[in-house]
């Protein structure tokens, strides 16, 4: 049986969070199980979860016909429907989507704007596809930024976003992870949504969620691969995330911070090691 490092990446030094002590602990032969066998009821309200969260944006422009393509557009990225090189038109869009040109066009643009869409030939769009410097400098903004708000989070001490976190986290374990590609990428992204929402910051959300956007398909094909899943270094990430939201809960600012870390690098190198990339090396 294998055993996992974890590998953090922080500049607060090591403590202990609860009864695991982080920057020493090795993980194997862990008890805790995915809970796979859930209902699709609850895997589609997950998912409706998700698409509500992807309409967190730009609340001034909320009810207007360009904001709900908007948020339809966002929504299929979030959710895995859009891979990269995948190619778009605005026709082929406004017909599924049985609107005009004129909304479409807004939405697009500014999913450009935000980098998650790019200009193609033939009056086309496509998902770009991250080479390994952009996947390399998004992870390391995610870092600093995603570190930051679990600190926030757990110094606001706040009991309903932590009853939130944990119940983001049940979903995670009731998923199909990576068989059901969509259910998955909703799971993740209300997880982390959970988190972020709960910082405080509107300004804080707005960059993590771009960054989100531009990720999110390279997640969603790294996911997809088809290369079995590891449930034992699943498992371990779960593990991780409940001591997160132990130390949440605990309002310990410091060990949140060092816990996200924690996870988010152990899943860039799980990515990482789907698609056949070399783990990412530490950051001083």
């Amino acid at each position: 049986m294998r055993t996992w490092d974890v590998e953090i990446i922080a500049a607060t030094p090591p403590f202990r969070s609860g009864e695991v002590d982080i920057s020493t602990r090795r993980f194997g032969g862990l008890t805790k199980t995915l809970g796979f066998m859930r209902t699709g009821g609850e895997i589609r309200r997950n998912c409706s979860r998700i698409e509500t969260t992807a309409r967190r944006v730009d609340a001034r422009a909320e009810g207007t016909l360009g904001q709900q393509i908007y948020q339809q557009l966002e929504g299929k990225i979030l959710l895995g429907e859009w891979l990269p090189n995948d190619k778009i038109t605005l026709r082929t869009l406004a017909l599924s989507l049985n609107t005009s040109m004129q909304p479409v066009r807004e939405a697009v643009g500014r999913l450009v704007a935000a980098s998650a869409l790019e200009a193609a030939p033939n009056r086309a769009f496509r998902v770009p596809e991250l080479n390994r410097e952009a996947a390399d400098e998004i992870w390391s903004l995610r870092l600093l930024l995603e570190g930051e708000a679990a600190a926030r989070f757990a110094a606001r001490k706040d009991p309903s976003a932590c009853r939130r976190l944990a119940e983001a986290t049940d979903a995670c374990r009731a998923i199909d992870f990576g068989r059901d590609l969509r259910a998955t990428m909703g799971a993740i992204t209300a997880w982390n949504a959970s988190i972020v929402q709960a910082a405080g910051s509107q300004l804080l959300y707005d960059d993590i969620m771009r960054l989100y956007l531009r990720y999110a398909p390279f997640l969603a094909h790294a996911l997809g691969m088809p290369v079995p899943h590891d449930e034992e270094f699943l498992s371990f990430i779960l593990h991780i995330q409940d001591e997160l939201r132990l130390a949440i809960q605990a309002g310990d600012a410091a060990a949140a911070r060092y816990l996200r870390c924690a996870d988010l690098r152990s899943f860039q190198r799980y990515l990482y090691q789907r698609i056949g990339w070399s783990s990412p090396s530490s950051i001083a």
